[in-house]
């Protein structure tokens, strides 16, 4: 992207950066350049920053293990220059202040990724915990994440934690407000009581509370919340409702394209549509790369072919995959119990490798009631 024999400005990269690259592979390798560069001349301010939006980047558009792998570099060099001043890009005074920031991503990592070992998701949380006190961070953010981390793995340490992080003060360091809002109706949601989630509902449906550039966001947010919490109780042709509005309003922004749980949720009320999604957004689904996510989305997968196996008269199908699906035949026809267990099998994989490293049964257990009891979690 740049040329090697230019002289050193990085306020240019950054720039060119911002300016000239798409989201995506090309700009992560044009931020390691950049990073390079930084290192080359021993530049702080710029091997602080550089590395920081590399964080970004791979949280929101690329892959999170990248994430994980560089941020240690990011940390000890904070711990090595912790004065440096923030880069006037973003708010923080000091880098440090940016960096805890970029920690939060590394623990939503820890429940993304079945790679990190538990003992290493304890450490993360544990020195995040010390530097938040040490810093003067309420731990406000901290119970938080953690009960998101814990509630799939003990629900009764992660309630508590959910109570703490309901209590503490908000902060510099807080999530916006309606991001903490969503939580909790989510929380509220997961504990079937409708009526206190639909009270905390009330003012983002309003939008007095709003996320971000994007009004809709929060709303959004909370729009599929209540989507999954009505196909967790089997209530389909109310979730089509959701489905329908989330579709409308999320335009092309790929944080609310949910396909899955529509493909789940059509599944039961219009499976042509459901199918229509399979075929639209196989590949990206294939190609998924946050295991969380895959797991998710390969457990949609598993509900849908189960209910096109009682819906179709037919055994088989015909679906014009290309060379990159593993099951690919050049004429296109295919079982649809063959297809079934080729996503089982995918998913129970995942479940296992979650479990093993949670050291519980949930994943494995929730892929079954999902697919064998036909109830969507």
């Amino acid at each position: 992207m740049f040329e090697e024999n230019t002289s050193y400005n990085p306020e240019s990269m950054f720039d060119e950066i911002e300016e000239y690259t798409e989201h995506g592979k090309a700009r992560m390798e044009a931020i390691r350049y950049a990073i390079q560069q930084a290192d080359k001349h021993q530049d702080v301010p710029y091997m602080l920053f550089f590395r920081i939006i590399y964080c970004r980047e791979s949280t929101f558009y690329g892959d999170g293990m990248e994430l994980m792998i560089i941020f240690p570099e990011l940390l000890a060099l904070a711990d090595k220059y912790p004065d440096t001043p923030g880069n006037p890009n973003f708010v923080f005074k000091y880098e440090m202040e940016h960096v805890m920031w970029v920690y939060k991503w590394i623990l939503d990592n820890c429940n993304d990724f079945y790679q990190i070992s538990m003992e290493d998701c304890k450490n993360f949380y544990e020195d995040y915990r010390k530097r938040c006190v040490s810093m003067g961070i309420s731990l406000r953010n901290y119970y938080c994440s953690l009960y998101g981390f814990y509630k799939n793995i003990d629900s009764v340490f992660a309630e508590e934690c959910f109570h703490k992080f309901e209590k503490l003060p908000r902060d510099a360091h807080s999530d916006c407000r309606a991001c903490e809002r969503n939580v909790e109706i989510k929380f509220y949601l997961d504990k079937d009581n409708l009526k206190k989630a639909e009270q905390l509902s009330k003012i983002i449906e309003n939008f007095t509370l709003t996320c971000g550039g994007n009004h809709r966001s929060a709303w959004l947010r909370m729009k599929i919340a209540y989507m999954r919490y009505y196909m967790k109780h089997g209530d389909y042709e109310e979730a089509e409702t959701f489905c329908y509005l989330i579709k409308n309003y999320m335009n092309g922004e790929t944080e609310y394209e949910c396909w899955e749980d529509f493909l789940a949720c059509y599944a039961h009320t219009n499976i042509g549509k459901a199918l229509k999604i399979y075929k639209d957004h196989w590949k990206e689904w294939l190609n998924t790369r946050c295991p969380i996510d895959l797991l998710y989305i390969e457990e949609k997968i598993c509900v849908f072919f189960k209910e096109l196996m009682k819906t179709r008269k037919k055994t088989n199908i015909k679906i014009n995959y290309d060379a990159s699906f593993p099951l690919y035949r050049e004429e296109g026809n295919y079982k649809i119990a063959e297809l079934y267990d080729f996503y089982y099998q995918r998913a129970y994989t995942l479940a296992q490798k979650f479990d093993v490293r949670n050291g519980t049964d949930f994943y494995q257990k929730r892929l079954e009631r999902s697919i064998l009891e036909n109830e969507n979690v």
